[in-house]
């Protein structure tokens, strides 16, 4: 399998924290590309966006959900998707809203780049209290996480290591103290400190 990825997407690294917590890294060729190049990667996903995977067979696996869901499929050492209701329909939920903090941050960052005339204030706003709205659903929750993670604990903890690289909710460990708690934990697994964003 050959996996196109960019170096500080929190969907790439929730695949290739995936990859390494199924033992399955070095079985995977990872191809990096530029934030350039990403217009090459229509060819295989018409919507430009990573991480996109090729099978040995050729089939093309698009979106992180569907590429972990994948990954995880091929071994049965550890389930990071539960098959049992309603575990598994728990562990899902709690990735859609890890992905969704990544939604949101990802729209705060991209818009804190743009020059300060085409900035809109209201999307910053919009996002930023997104993001807090699942913080504080996420700091309620998070005594009741899974250790080792599961695949909902790895989206929540990629998203927050995004939201940190790009300062999007400066201070949010002190607001939210057992998410933050939490989170200082799950950064000392190997799977999240080889993947860290740089």
């Amino acid at each position: 399998m050959k996996c196109y990825i960019t170096n500080n997407s929190p969907y790439a690294r929730k695949v290739r924290v995936v990859a390494f917590e199924t033992g399955l890294y070095d079985e995977v060729e990872w191809k990096t590309i530029t934030r350039e190049e990403r217009g090459d990667i229509q060819n295989f996903n018409p919507l430009g966006k990573v991480p996109v995977a090729i099978l040995d067979a050729g089939d093309i696996v698009c979106d992180s959900p569907v590429i972990c869901a994948y990954v995880d499929s091929l071994t049965s050492s550890r389930d990071l998707i539960p098959k049992s209701e309603p575990k598994r329909w728990h562990v899902l939920t709690l990735e859609a809203l890890g992905d969704g903090l990544g939604e949101a941050v990802i729209a705060v960052s991209q818009e804190n780049q743009r020059s300060n005339e085409k900035r809109s204030q209201g999307i910053v706003d919009r996002q930023t209290g997104k993001a807090k709205s699942a913080l504080s659903v996420l700091d309620n929750a998070a005594s009741d996480f899974n250790d080792p993670p599961l695949m909902g604990e790895i989206a929540v903890a990629c998203a927050l290591g995004y939201m940190e690289f790009r300062d999007i909710v400066p201070g949010w460990s002190e607001t939210y103290t057992n998410l933050a708690s939490w989170y200082a934990d799950i950064l000392k697994r190997q799977s999240f400190r080889r993947t860290a964003p740089e």
